[in-house]
């Protein structure tokens, strides 16, 4: 017997609801509560509501509380495009997750290069280079299509471990011998592995399993997985090998664990100048996250709509300028929404580096 190949809905019964994270006065992690006692706790006035950068909600205690703990594991399925989260306790899977890692990299040093040559062309007043790029001083040098990949996998297990009393972080190893210069079975979630392991064991003590392993736990306890290329951001198809080894080394039960979309959010950077002159042969400013205006590209945002007496919850990702005085805003899925009077956005939270969403295909469409 297999599982569905998403999450089941939320369950509503007391002893099966998702437990709340909670932290202490020092933001020290302490053991997840029940829904119901986090209301108690905020009714009271104990405790203050919080959200991090992955959009998990979690309290901080306004009290002193007792820090005994309980082993808690986070587990981690690296791939090359998705990235499978999840968090254990020895009770139950508390939370699944696929991270979107970021991607087209490679464009943007293409980009890049080719403005630089044309300046070279034109002859531009330009700073002397600051180190050799031939030579990489650095002992592990990483290139930056495999280290935005790198960072943002380390940046969601941070966030993780800081709100949950992370015992253990335990990951499956990628290893591969290749069997000549076409091998077509090399992926590039093996690229990284020694900056992830060393900034993974800052954190917790860690654990590596075999592929195999995993597999194996997948076929004991009954998960199914969606495999091939252009698979959905679905629990099955990166999430549930977090979650069979989470079950397989820790021995907890399934429980109903909720699952989130996290998306590594990639705006236009900062750039000398545009890659097209404009009238008049003028490069104008390109990129840049801010621009001297209230709100910044990656920021929480909720829209109103007037006409349609509705309000919406995006990312912003254009900005107010000299031509346009409006704020485009996009989905959890990057999709644009539209944009909108200033004056209906109102900021929930600053630029976090991510974007969310909850739930399978019939999620809300919007944060």
């Amino acid at each position: 017997m297999t599982r569905s190949t998403d999450v089941p809905p939320v369950s509503r019964v007391p002893g099966e609801q998702p437990r709340v994270p909670v932290v202490g006065m020092d933001h020290v992690p302490l053991m997840p509560t029940t829904p119901a006692h986090a209301r108690k706790m905020l009714k009271d006035g104990v405790a203050r509501p919080r959200r991090n950068k992955l959009g998990l909600f979690y309290l901080q205690m306004r009290i002193p509380v007792g820090q005994v703990t309980q082993p808690m594991v986070v587990t981690d399925d690296v791939g090359g495009r998705h990235e499978g989260l999840a968090v254990a306790s020895h009770r139950q899977v508390e939370l699944t997750a696929q991270l979107e890692l970021p991607l087209g990299i490679p464009k943007k040093m293409a980009d890049r290069s080719h403005l630089r040559h044309g300046r070279r062309f034109r002859h531009c007043p330009r700073r002397p280079q600051r180190f050799h790029n031939r030579r990489h001083h650095r002992r592990y040098w990483l290139a930056p299509t495999q280290a935005a990949k790198v960072h943002a996998r380390v940046k969601a297990v941070e966030q993780l471990c800081a709100i949950f009393p992370i015992t253990a972080i335990i990951v499956e190893d990628v290893r591969h011998t290749p069997t000549g210069k076409n091998d077509r079975h090399f992926t590039t979630a093996e690229v990284g592995k020694t900056l992830t392991y060393q900034a993974f064991r800052t954190l917790a003590p860690l654990t590596l399993v075999r592929g195999d392993d995993t597999a194996a736990w997948r076929t004991e306890f009954g998960l199914a997985k969606i495999g091939g290329p252009g698979r959905p951001p679905v629990f099955a198809s990166q999430a549930v090998d977090a979650v069979a080894i989470a079950m397989g080394v820790s021995g907890c039960a399934f429980g109903h664990p909720p699952f989130f979309v996290w998306t590594a959010l990639r705006h236009h950077r900062r750039a000398l100048h545009r890659q097209n002159p404009q009238r008049g042969g003028i490069r104008p400013v390109y990129g840049g996250t801010t621009n001297g205006t209230f709100f910044r590209k990656g920021d929480w945002v909720a829209v109103f709509q007037p006409r349609k007496r509705v309000t919406l919850r995006g990312w912003v990702t254009g900005l107010p300028t000299l031509t346009t005085t409006t704020v485009a805003v996009q989905d959890a899925m990057g999709k644009r929404l539209r944009q909108f009077n200033p004056r209906n956005v109102r900021l929930l939270a600053r630029a976090s580096g991510f974007s969310w969403r909850q739930g399978g295909p019939g999620a809300p469409p919007y944060g």
